[in-house]
């Protein structure tokens, strides 16, 4: 690298000799993992297609040199290493660049550089900003997935004998949520890992949030309608094209996945074999698109792809949110929910003296690999307590199918600061309730009055069937997804009720 630090990469090539173009990967996580090496393309194929694969540990990470601070070095090291790679004999001086999460938000950062030889991008499962695509939703602290993170990232690294010990209890307190408060992350792993103190401050942003617009190379972009990326992941391809440097090669491809989970099934939810990321074939899937990009031989008219749930089909678009989708307004009003499973759950004990559990969509902390809390779960619990609010639709006249952004405009007055959350669910004349998609707010009160907030909660596709209706939960916590915060009192103003903005294609 510029500074003098050496870092280490795995080279396959064909052994022909000829020069290829070269697909490189950036990883936190190991390089010499093949299980991880893996996980986006298949090595040994794109090799017998023609590619140099270099798979690389970025610095401070297994055995490349130098410290690891998260984000930081990503694009100088980028840049550096995609001009090694064109200096070398076996390089016909083209790199294109995948993978997923912490390696796709690399790709991001080295591409805002717009280096030389840089073809295209595939950034999957992942944002472009680290503070709100990251570390906060609307300066709610996402501390699931970051304690989860900064754990995981601790226990693979390099630490003396002394403290293995206490990277160990760190790991335990994380995984039986222990760990509520960003505070109390810092406390706790703050001395190993003191980037954290760094991400503490809500107004301050880490990565310039318009990076995607700076981008001039093609990108690829991936992700999951239950991942924790997925707003972030969405704005990347749409920022582009607001700031005017979207290429005709770009792509955008979203299905019912979640991070670590791209089968298309949940617990007690299947969205059918298609939805799976594998039947897409996703070595021929990226390498495909890449050649595209490199010969300049194929542009889409069609470039956004999305799996509808419920429709189980996916669907192509010239733009997202659709061309020609209406946007449509629904009044809510306030409902009491009649469920069997309500009263069983307020019997085993959940309190309004704690935090509103996280019960599945995007999420990732402990579990997720068997999918114990991402995804479309059922919501009956969130009937039984009093610190929820919960608002409904008259039942739908007809099939719906929304394909674009929601979200949800209320009224509130709160006492004190306090995240505003939303659940949105499809709710059916039984009163089960099925998680759709959800998001956060943070307001600050004014002098007792009423605030009007609207509260994103990201993109979805997916069809809900006639007589259906929809059902918001309003709360002001949701842990461990977001930290838990002081038990706040929240009044929603439900004279005329909270009004969904959702795009609709079509109705009927």
């Amino acid at each position: 690298m510029r500074d003098g630090v050496t870092l280490s990469g795995d080279v396959y090539r064909p052994g022909d000799g000829e020069p290829c173009s070269t697909v490189l990967i950036r990883t936190p996580y190991c390089k010499d993992d093949p299980a991880h090496a893996n996980t986006w393309i298949n090595v040994l194929r794109a090799v017998e297609s023609g590619w140099v694969v270099v798979v690389q540990d970025v610095r401070g990470r297994f055995r490349s040199e130098g410290h690891f601070v998260p984000f930081v070095n990503e694009a100088d090291d980028g840049v550096d290493t995609i001009q090694w790679v064109r200096e070398q004999p076996w390089s016909d001086g083209k790199v294109g660049m995948v993978g997923g999460s912490y390696v796709g938000i690399s790709q991001w950062l080295a591409a805002a550089r717009n280096p030389e030889g840089l073809i295209g991008i595939v950034p999957a499962v992942t944002a472009d900003d680290v503070h709100s695509g990251w570390l906060y939703e609307d300066d709610n602290v996402v501390l699931g997935f970051l304690a989860y993170w900064v754990s995981i990232l601790l226990a693979s690294s390099q630490m003396d004998e002394k403290s293995r010990p206490r990277i160990a209890a760190l790991e335990r307190s994380v995984a039986e949520g222990r760990i509520r408060t960003f505070h109390q992350l810092v406390e706790e792993a703050g001395e190993f890992a003191p980037y954290l103190r760094d991400w503490r401050d809500r107004s301050r942003s880490l990565v310039d949030p318009e990076l995607a617009g700076r981008v001039e190379v093609p990108a690829f972009v991936i992700g999951g309608w239950f991942d924790i990326f997925l707003r972030g992941t969405v704005a990347s391809f749409v920022r582009r094209e607001a700031a005017g440097t979207g290429n005709a090669h770009d792509r955008l491809l979203v299905g019912p996945w979640a991070h670590g989970l791209m089968g298309g099934w949940f617990p007690g939810r299947s969205f059918g074999p298609a939805s799976s990321f594998d039947s897409l074939d996703p070595t021929s899937l990226q390498l495909g698109w890449l050649e595209e990009v490199r010969d300049g031989l194929y542009r889409s008219d069609h470039p956004v792809s999305v799996f509808s749930m419920g429709a189980d089909e996916w669907r192509c678009f010239s733009s997202w949110p659709p061309e020609g989708a209406d946007r449509v307004h629904l009044r809510l009003r306030p409902g009491n929910i009649e469920h069997p499973a309500a009263t069983m759950d307020a019997r085993a004990g959940l309190s309004v003296d704690s935090p509103v559990p996280t019960i599945g969509g995007r999420t990732f902390f402990p579990g997720y690999k068997v999918g114990a809390n991402s995804g479309p779960r059922m919501l009956e619990a969130m009937h039984a307590r009093k610190d929820v609010h919960t608002f409904v639709s008259d039942p739908l006249a007809d099939d719906i199918e929304i394909l674009g952004t929601v979200s949800c405009r209320l009224d509130v007055t709160t006492a004190d600061p306090t995240p505003v959350v939303v659940r949105l669910a499809t709710l059916d004349g039984t009163g089960s309730s099925e998680l759709l998609c959800e998001g956060s707010s943070y307001i600050t009160p004014g002098a007792g009055n009423a605030e009007s907030i609207t509260v994103d909660l990201g993109s979805t596709a997916i069809r809900v069937a006639k007589g259906m209706r929809l059902c918001a939960y309003v709360a002001t916590s949701d842990f461990p997804r977001l930290e838990d915060g002081p038990r706040t009192s929240l009044n929603v103003c439900a004279d005329e009720g909270p009004v969904l903005e959702l795009d609709v294609l079509r109705l009927g």
